[in-house]
């Protein structure tokens, strides 16, 4: 083989890998998580959710820090996070009822869902910007931070369906002492829940109760009965804003790390996280799984996330084929030589 055709053979081996790589790494969803600010213990949050969501293979993870409360202007003219960068925004982040963001940057997050982005307020994410309207609605309902009753309604089952209850007298946003409750899957053909047990037990935490909100396009996916209302309360919800869609899921507090490595949990996160993004769920439920009796404890690298399922983007299927045509080419050349 002369020197020239081994020099293309090592040039075109190159391209291959570097356009495969490119390909698969576009596939992946791009997401972004916001923390900074928070009533809850948000850097001791912030690492595990990264963790789960790069351990489950399907997602390319950045992290933004905002200003603290205390927080300059200049911080906070310095804040950018660039969100039409990201297929997918996770908020660890609540400002305490009153936001703080520039207008410009709100702006720039209602025309990210508005055109199509995804969000996924975690915990006390939804106690965040009680006086931002368009996030309400993005969130669908919330707790504390100011809310009361003239902040919206409940989310109150009713003959078998979910509905807004107006509910002029009581909180908006409470919660007992941690427990491990069951969560009951509402919405058991829907993508994010499909192939979870009916009931399955969450690990020991605080359950919200209560939330109060705009409820506008809402869809409930899972509840728990809970022991102050004596009702079910929504746990994990859809919300359509625009053409973006938001899923809420008010676990993950954290005193220890068991609520937020519940692989429960994790499953909403990656699942919920992937769905806000694509509209689709390509990753599969892992082995791990809690069941209706027995909570399911483990760090992100120990649960077992499984091949997620095929659905190639069309660039990525492109460049494989596109890389295997170079290959056949390069031997071809080798063997005329």
């Amino acid at each position: 083989m002369s020197k020239r055709i081994a020099i293309l053979s090592v040039v075109m081996a190159a391209l291959c890998v570097s356009l495969v790589s490119s390909a698969q790494a576009a596939g992946k969803v791009k997401v972004l998580i916001i923390d900074g600010q928070n009533n809850h213990n948000w850097k001791k949050m912030t690492g595990p959710m990264k963790d789960t969501l790069i351990a489950s293979g399907r997602f390319t993870v950045d992290v933004s820090t905002l200003p603290s409360n205390k927080g300059k202007p200049a911080d906070w003219a310095a804040w950018d996070p660039q969100f039409a960068k990201y297929d997918v925004i996770v908020s660890n982040y609540n400002d305490g009822g009153k936001c703080r963001w520039p207008a410009k940057r709100r702006a720039e997050f209602e025309k990210f869902m508005s055109d199509g982005g995804g969000f996924v307020p975690v915990h006390a994410a939804d106690n965040s910007s009680n006086d931002w309207p368009a996030y309400n609605e993005i969130i669908g309902v919330g707790g504390w931070g100011g809310r009361n009753p003239k902040s919206g309604s409940l989310m109150r089952k009713k003959d078998g369906k979910w509905a807004p209850d107006p509910a002029p007298k009581g909180k908006s946003g409470s919660h007992g002492g941690g427990w491990a409750f069951p969560i009951n899957v509402e919405a058991p053909e829907h993508p994010i829940m499909k192939g979870m047990p009916p009931v399955w037990k969450h690990a020991a935490e605080e359950m919200y109760n209560s939330m109060r909100g705009p409820c506008k396009n809402l869809t409930v996916l899972a509840s728990a009965p809970c022991k102050r209302t004596k009702v079910d309360e929504p746990q994990v919800m859809i919300i359509k804003y625009g053409k973006g869609t938001t899923c809420h899921i008010t676990l993950g507090h954290v005193g220890g790390l068991a609520p937020i490595q519940c692989v429960g949990f994790q499953t909403l996160l990656a699942r919920g996280t992937e769905f806000a993004a694509t509209g689709k769920v390509t990753i599969p439920i892992p082995a791990e799984f809690p069941t209706k009796d027995k909570i399911s404890v483990l760090p992100a690298d120990k649960v077992t996330w499984g091949k997620l399922a095929k659905t190639a983007s069309t660039k990525t299927t492109t460049a494989i084929i596109l890389a295997g045509v170079l290959a056949g080419l390069c031997m071809l050349a080798v063997r005329k030589d």
